[in-house]
């Protein structure tokens, strides 16, 4: 058996680099109890996240754990990443190792939060230097963590706590009357909507929301949908563009739908590109 390792060919730089400018954006721009709660949802969302082929004695142990945490937390802002880049196992799928440290270190970081062990701005600045790693590594973990899912061309989301659904339904009745497969989900709150992504592999995502307080809802949707849908495409659509014309980069989506006249030739487009 030989060793693996993950090389700099099989990273993707530039979502790594998207998640970095993303976390470092709400930071600014949002208010502490939302950078908390993001936080906090990339802390859970991956701490448990393991492929099922994962076996007693192929992950990593306690003290590679905590070697990373210590990374994570430095000074040395490329310290995680260089130490996930070398990492070596003999004869183990790359993603259980990488997905070991990095559910291992979620839960590490997760219990240092609740026993005040670090503060609220270290683990801050850990979560967001983990969640880079993982966008970065999302073609190597992707696999693993959608391994099992049927796979479904879109669905058309309505942020949670968002009132207005008849554009929703209007937008979903067009693009099934144009024979575009679509699933629709209306009311659903945070966590039954991640859920009910999570049985399936979707290529396209579209969020759609029609209030800036609503903002925030949505940054953290994309977080979790991030992780749970590596590979997916995000959209974000609704009044919420109007007048939010950095939206994208502040909730960390793909691309914009801006109107109704325009999406169901935006979304046959990216299905194309993406199939």
């Amino acid at each position: 058996m030989t060793d693996v390792s993950l090389g700099m060919e099989s990273f993707d730089r530039s979502e790594y680099d998207r998640a970095d400018q993303h976390f470092k954006l709400v930071g600014e721009k949002l208010p502490p109890n939302s950078v908390e709660e993001m936080a906090r949802e990339v802390v859970r969302r991956l701490a448990f996240r393991m492929p099922k082929t994962a076996i007693s004695g192929s992950l990593p142990g306690e003290e590679d754990i905590d070697q990373l945490c210590h990374a994570l937390l430095s000074d040395d802002e490329e310290a995680a990443n260089r130490l996930m880049l070398s990492v070596r196992r003999e004869g183990i799928d790359i993603e259980l190792i990488y997905l070991g440290y990095v559910a291992g270190a979620a839960r590490k970081l997760g219990e240092m939060w609740n026993t005040d062990e670090a503060t609220f701005v270290q683990v801050t600045l850990a979560t967001g230097r983990l969640y880079r790693i993982i966008r970065g590594m999302r073609h190597i973990v992707g696999p693993a963590i959608l391994d099992g899912r049927d796979l479904r061309p879109a669905m058309l989301a309505l942020v949670p706590d968002e009132d207005h659904t008849l554009g929703t339904e209007m937008a979903a009745d067009l693009f099934r009357r144009d024979g575009l497969d679509v699933d629709m989900s209306v009311g659903l709150p945070h966590d039954e909507l991640i859920e009910q992504c999570e049985g399936r592999n979707y290529r396209v995502i579209i969020l759609v929301a029609n209030s800036d307080r609503r903002i925030d809802s949505m940054a953290r949707l994309v977080v979790a949908l991030r992780i749970t849908q590596p590979l997916t495409r995000l959209v974000v659509a609704g009044n919420i563009l109007t007048e939010n014309p950095n939206l994208l980069e502040l909730v960390g989506a793909d691309d914009e739908m801006p109107d109704i006249l325009t999406a169901v030739p935006m979304l046959r487009n990216m299905l194309d590109v993406s199939g």
